[in-house]
């Protein structure tokens, strides 16, 4: 399934710890990529088109090439590495000029050649110190185009040259599409229950980094296909080993802060967990669209399921509204119906409702069972999420908002969408003396 635009790839390739994703960061001007000097840290593919001189590309950070032996999960990272490199139109190989020329560096080099890729050879860190470069022309790929990364030094000469490459390749430059219409759809759940293999399976292609070693996704990855734009994340859980796995927390929940539907994944073949919904209430408080993916459905036979959904439903009780679906990464199980799923939650979350019928059903539910205290008036003053403004004699409690709520998604449904309400005390007249 090839649902993205076919734009120019641009891949910065290069071994471990040489700036690649200080340098991703710069081009797009977002700290999208987890930067940290321990080496190995980028593992998927991060991709994010990039406009300069009228020109888009998309430009795709890698893993480090020659990480540590330890590293439980390299095979996987090598064939991303690999993929990467092999769909690229161009080639940005970092090297760096404070440490100088390496094996690795020779290594990658002629590793290149073999690939027939035409390659841009950058030399990382060198703020404007000829000296550091000159033993890199042994690569034999021309002269390096000198950079600071962190300090943006020669960022700028380095993107006119790869304008100038890809224009003499036959691209011409484009207007960037307009995403403003596209729904922005997070992907969140506890580590290890399949948020990557999920997205996977609906792009059809290999983005993410998949492993059975808990918290392999440290960045946030976005995807854009012709309806949406997918934010993979990495992985939420209570406590943090390093700081690396606390900055990659941080961009989970600023992926939830500007996703407008929120996908939660939650490991049907395990039980449901404290932090299951916790991550869930998360999403609702923070006013999003949601959908819970009940996902490795496979492992789960069809009359298991039916005695297990009664029981997630008690489980996820102060989330009736938000629809449940059964999702399997390695059949395609509801995938399809998951992405119309989507599209109707963000209706339902930006939907207005007739404001005389609006009044019709508060007063019947009034007149059903009568509130402690007056309301004047009610109306919708808000979008994603729905808000209503009540207009109260006395501040109305939680029990009677709950059910003035009940009578309005039987009425209006709100599949998926939290409900804010806002209750505004009449101001009463003083008296004339």
């Amino acid at each position: 399934m090839e649902n993205r635009k076919k734009l120019p790839q641009v891949a910065i390739v290069g071994r471990v710890n040489v700036g690649k994703s200080t340098l991703f960061n710069r081009i797009v001007g977002k700290p999208l990529a987890v930067v940290d000097s321990t080496p190995g840290v980028t593992r998927d593919r991060i991709r994010k088109p990039v406009e300069w001189d009228d020109m888009l590309f998309e430009l795709i950070d890698t893993g480090g090439l020659f990480p540590p032996e330890e590293d439980a999960i390299w095979p996987v990272v090598r064939q991303h590495i690999e993929k990467a490199v092999e769909d690229a139109d161009l080639v940005i190989l970092l090297v760096d000029g404070k440490t100088g020329l390496t094996p690795y560096d020779e290594e990658i080099a002629e590793w290149l050649r073999i690939k027939n890729k035409d390659v841009i050879l950058v030399a990382n860190k060198t703020e404007g110190k000829r000296k550091a470069v000159e033993e890199f022309y042994a690569l034999g790929m021309g002269e390096p185009i000198e950079i600071s990364a962190a300090h943006g030094y020669g960022v700028g000469d380095l993107l006119d040259v790869v304008v100038e490459k890809l224009k003499a390749m036959g691209y011409q430059p484009v207007e960037q599409s307009d995403s403003g219409e596209k729904i922005r759809v997070s992907i969140l759940g506890r580590p290890n229950v399949g948020k990557s293999s999920l997205l996977n399976a609906i792009i059809g292609e290999d983005v993410s980094v998949v492993s059975e070693v808990p918290g392999t996704t440290r960045d946030s990855i976005d995807i854009e296909t012709d309806e949406f734009i997918f934010v993979d994340t990495a992985g939420l859980k209570r406590k943090y080993r390093d700081e690396i796995e606390y900055f990659a927390h941080l961009r989970s929940m600023r992926s939830l802060h500007y996703g407008e539907v929120i996908i939660v994944v939650m490991d049907i073949s395990q039980p449901i967990t404290r932090m299951d919904k916790r991550i869930l209430g998360t999403v609702l408080e923070e006013g999003k669209a949601a959908i819970v993916a009940l996902n490795k459905a496979d492992l789960v036979s069809n009359t298991k399921r039916k005695e297990l959904f009664p029981h997630i439903q008690s489980e996820l009780i102060f989330a009736q509204f938000v629809p449940k679906i059964f999702t399997s990464a390695r059949t395609g199980e509801n995938l399809e119906y998951l992405q119309v799923l989507i599209k109707k939650v963000h209706q339902e979350w930006s939907k207005r409702v007739d404001p005389r019928r609006l009044l019709d059903v508060i007063e019947k539910a009034v007149e059903r069972y009568s509130p402690p205290y007056q309301i004047f008036d009610i109306s919708q003053v808000g979008v994603q999420p729905p808000e209503f403004k009540l207009v109260v004699e006395k501040e109305l409690p939680r029990h009677y908002i709950r059910y003035l709520e009940r009578n309005v998604r039987d009425n209006f449904g709100f599949l998926g969408a939290p409900i804010v309400w806002k209750q505004v005390e009449k101001r009463r007249k003083k008296k004339r003396r």
